[in-house]
């Protein structure tokens, strides 16, 4: 319970805005792009059909992807076990231009040997939400960019961890493969809010993706 309550104190009311402030400008870009289909006037009869049919508003504009990561690390008195998925759903606007939510959730084991005969165990679960925004350059070249809100637990000793929120800011680009409904991308993020005294500004990604 007191894991819980720490995640959802992680995660502060301004973080929250932020993300919902996101979310609204998505959906005003959404209605927009639905509103450019009608160029006359339809019936209620063609309204509905056009509403999925491939040349406007529907379930085919979506696309998904996702990335699993699987981790064993080690070595003098330590050692560490790391699980990841990262899901995503994008919308695209355009041919070329998509945008969505994208998640991460982390979980980390990891031992640190204080004696001979002792150690301190930690179990870690860190989590990340945000949106981001994509546009295809000419394929199978793509630039991203990606607002995130992340809540990190960190050890501090005894088992115990400090939990805390920063925000993340990527940019950055990939290769995605083309040609079929299933494929996958490689992308290289910078994250302009990181400035490389702690961690590496760096984050390198592959995924899967489905009608990207």
């Amino acid at each position: 319970m007191n894991l819980q309550l720490s995640k959802l104190q992680g995660f502060k009311a301004s973080n929250i805005l932020k993300v919902s402030t996101f979310l609204l400008v998505f959906l005003i870009g959404f209605s927009f792009n639905a509103d450019a289909q009608k160029k006359k006037p339809r019936s209620s009869k063609d309204k509905v059909e056009d509403y999925f049919d491939e040349g406007g508003f529907g379930s085919h504009r979506l696309w998904y992807g996702g990335g699993v990561g699987l981790n064993f690390g080690g070595g003098g008195n330590s050692s560490q076990f790391n699980f990841s998925i990262s899901p995503m759903v994008g919308y695209k606007l355009t041919d070329k231009f998509s945008v969505g939510p994208r998640a991460e959730l982390d979980y980390v084991h990891a031992r640190f040997a204080t004696s001979n005969t002792t150690s301190d165990k930690y179990n870690i679960f860190n989590y990340a939400i945000g949106g981001f925004a994509r546009y295809k350059v000419f394929n199978p070249f793509f630039i991203h960019a990606e607002y995130q809100i992340e809540s990190r637990a960190d050890p501090i000793g005894n088992g115990e961890t400090r939990r805390g929120s920063r925000d993340n800011f990527f940019v950055g680009g990939g290769y995605g493969s083309s040609g079929g409904l299933i494929g996958y991308e490689i992308s290289i993020l910078w994250n302009v809010l990181e400035d490389g005294s702690v961690n590496i500004p760096l984050d390198y990604r592959i995924a899967f993706t489905y009608n990207f």
